[in-house]
């Protein structure tokens, strides 16, 4: 058991890795993620994960308290705020009293009615690529103090590396789904026009550049339909 007032033993840390690794999809991964952070880092209170859309913009899937999703939405708002510029302009921010920051002053007077004290934000990334940002609230100032900051550092870059692994097995089960629904599609040809495999893929190939659809859109059809959009229209 852990206590969110004081950083967390190693064999709990380990616990917490180990924790987000063992979720079965992305979602779930995420919502451990912001559960296990109020537990974990000290002095948290609320926390969330945003995730890239863009380079000026996030989208919120998960939290732990609605004051987050609100703090989210101002800062897309205003166009300025911590988790903007955790993704753009560093790998994490801190910010001990809102109520006496001139960093962003429209978001800053308008949070603070959240209520929110104080914050730490962190960018989850990894060697190749931006995946979001993990924000953790406090409803007090000074909440955060240096071992929050030393926790959050770590719990964060093990928070990016499980979200990149969930989002490479997520990938490679998409790309299996597809392959055999492309093989399914083959067969069907194969077996309607006493064809080769070469010649079906090829077929595929043809109909889904000439009907400008992706293969496996077209390949979907023919396996849940058994129609055959790849036919000639006389």
């Amino acid at each position: 058991m852990l206590n969110k007032d004081h950083s967390p033993s190693p064999r709990g840390f380990a616990e917490v890795v180990r924790s987000l690794f063992a979720e079965p999809d992305l979602r779930a991964t995420l919502q451990r993620m912001v559960d296990l952070a109020v537990t974990t880092v000290p002095g948290c209170d609320y926390a969330g994960v945003s995730l890239v859309e863009s380079r000026t913009s996030l989208q919120t899937p998960v939290c732990t308290h609605d004051i987050v999703r609100r703090s989210d939405a101002l800062q897309l708002e205003l166009g300025e705020g911590p988790s903007l510029d955790s993704m753009s302009k560093g790998t994490y921010v801190y910010l001990p009293d809102l109520t006496s920051s001139t960093r962003w002053p429209r978001y800053a007077a308008e949070a603070a009615k959240l209520p929110i004290g104080s914050l730490l934000s962190f960018r989850l990334f990894t060697a190749r690529e931006t995946l979001g940002v993990l924000i953790l609230y406090a409803a007090r100032p000074q909440s955060f103090g240096e071992d929050a900051h030393e926790v959050g550092v770590i719990y964060s870059a093990q928070a990016a590396s499980a979200l990149a692994a969930n989002r490479h097995i997520a990938n490679l089960s998409r790309a299996l789904d597809t392959r055999e629904t492309i093989g399914q599609a083959q067969g069907i040809l194969m077996e309607r026009h006493h064809m080769t495999a070469d010649q079906a893929w090829e077929r595929l190939r043809e109909a889904s550049q000439k009907l400008n659809v992706k293969l496996a859109e077209l390949a979907e059809k023919i396996a849940l339909t058994g129609e055959d959009p790849t036919s000639p229209v006389d």
